[in-house]
């Protein structure tokens, strides 16, 4: 069986998470016999997954891309959420919340605690403005989702609170109890995956709006920048064409930039009244890891036995 993830260029910290956890619980059923695909964290049910191999679903999510075809040579053993499990007609049973949370099996001993505030954006964001100076400015640590992921899990271990606008951040976060914010800071995050996951949890989902802010040409030449303000303004006439690429978004103003920083600040104080801090329950958390690892453990037996059959 091959391990089945997201594999993004410069790495993604949610992502990154599967081979750390599935080939330290499950070293058993991965050979990288391609016939077979594991199917773990992320939003991966979709129509990219490869058609023609038999898919083994553990916690995976619905959201992004198009609906994958599911036929028989899809296998669930559990999904992220209530709504992927209505998405695909499977009994409420099948809900298993993310198995992100397997990180308490794998992680080792608690860091010392920092006490610090960690602030991690979606991945996505990070090409649309450089939120650290923004962080430094807010008195808080920036977390870059392309760090490396072990490091960034012993960050938010020690963590006294984490603004999450990257779900994975949130996820782990509540998964070694450590109180979390979410945020939302441009079009690209999903709410349907957010609301899958904290509904698994019996959790409301209730994003801080954060500024939107834009720095899209801090890395472009002169020349590219003129052109893009000339195209913003010829558009803003109506002057425009679809067949013209459009122009990267007007840098943000300091003003904007402040006010960012300014509510991080706000959250970061958490007893202000602003923000909806968050931590599911500690019942739901342990049933949660339970019934994972219990799954899990069905998962094998039954790899197992498929084995021996064709030994």
């Amino acid at each position: 069986m091959k391990l089945y993830y997201y594999k993004h260029p410069t790495g993604n910290f949610g992502d990154d998470l599967n081979p750390w956890i599935w080939e330290t619980l499950a070293p058993d059923l991965f050979d990288n016999d391609e016939s077979q695909l594991f199917v773990g964290i992320g939003t991966l049910i979709n129509d990219k997954v490869p058609a023609q191999p038999q898919k083994l679903v553990f916690g995976s999510g619905v959201g992004y891309n198009g609906a994958a075809t599911i036929d028989a040579r899809w296998k669930f053993y559990g999904v992220r959420g209530p709504r992927s499990a209505q998405v695909l007609n499977l009994d409420a049973s099948m809900v298993l919340s993310d198995p992100a949370v397997l990180l308490t099996q794998v992680a080792g001993p608690a860091p010392a605690p920092t006490g610090k505030v960690l602030f991690m954006p979606h991945h996505g964001s990070l090409h649309n403005a450089d939120w650290r100076p923004v962080c430094e400015q807010a008195g808080i640590e920036f977390i870059d989702p392309s760090d490396d992921a072990r490091e960034t899990v012993n960050k938010i271990r020690g963590a006294r609170l984490v603004i999450a606008e990257a779900m994975h951040a949130a996820i782990v976060a509540d998964a070694f109890r450590v109180p979390w914010i979410p945020v939302s800071c441009y079009d690209h995050i999903l709410d349907f995956k957010w609301r899958d996951w904290c509904e698994s949890l019996q959790m409301d989902y209730h994003p801080t709006a954060l500024p939107t802010l834009w720095d899209m040409e801090r890395g472009l030449a002169p020349a590219e920048r003129m052109k893009g303000k000339i195209k913003r303004a010829l558009r803003g006439a109506g002057i425009w064409s679809d067949n013209w690429t459009p122009p990267v978004p007007a840098t943000s103003g300091a003003r904007e930039f402040d006010a960012a920083a300014e509510q991080l600040a706000t959250l970061a104080r958490a007893g202000s009244g602003v923000g909806h801090i968050t931590l599911s329950s500690d019942a739901r958390h342990h049933e949660s890891i339970a019934r994972q690892l219990e799954r899990l453990q069905l998962v094998r037996r039954d790899h197992a036995a498929a084995r021996s059959l064709t030994a």
